[in-house]
């Protein structure tokens, strides 16, 4: 394989999800886990100018100056889009260092009434986990002394690993693909 010539992408600027609540939403991730609201874009026509439409873009800056971001679109919306989903549909991880950092927000979340499972122990990560107002399941992780270690053995077999599930699952998932996939 050939090496691209291409600079490396450096970072997440941010991730964006839908939010049925604009206020819900800032109240979560702003009063509860304390990130800095940096920004509430409201706008009333597509990114391109050619038609109207009604959004507000919000923006959570995380300790690394990256974002997580949610759109409020109060004429588009689905309302069993919002409903909490299994983490395997959609999660975002934010880390913290240590588990004395992940008990201060578990024992947070906890006192705001937020519903937290775990911490639960991957081996490479501890994490908790509950629901923000959009039915995201948000997860709170550290890594743990041999996080490093662990992915560096895993990204040696990781292709092979891709090969190999993909043969063992493929006649799985022509039985259950269609139309609503």
């Amino acid at each position: 394989m050939m090496m691209s010539e291409l600079p490396p992408i450096r970072s997440i600027h941010h991730v964006a999800f839908r939010c049925f609540d604009a206020e819900a939403t800032r109240a979560f991730y702003q009063d509860v886990l304390d990130l800095p609201l940096a920004a509430a874009l409201a706008f009333d026509e597509t990114p391109d100018g050619s038609a109207p439409l009604s959004y507000m873009h919000l923006f959570f800056r995380l300790g690394d100056g990256n974002f997580v971001a949610f759109f409020d679109l109060p004429d588009h919306l689905a309302k069993q889009r919002f409903h909490p989903q299994s983490g395997f549909n959609r999660h975002i991880a934010l880390r913290v260092e240590g588990d004395a950092e992940l008990e201060a927000y578990r024992s947070r979340l906890l006192t705001q009434g937020v519903a937290v499972e775990g911490p639960i122990d991957h081996g490479f990560v501890r994490s908790i986990y509950c629901y923000d107002p959009n039915g995201i399941q948000v997860e709170v992780t550290t890594p743990t002394p041999v996080h490093d270690q662990f992915l560096a053995h895993e990204a040696v077999g990781a292709r092979a690993a891709i090969a190999e599930w993909t043969a063992a699952t493929a006649a799985r998932k022509a039985a259950h693909a269609g139309p609503a996939d």
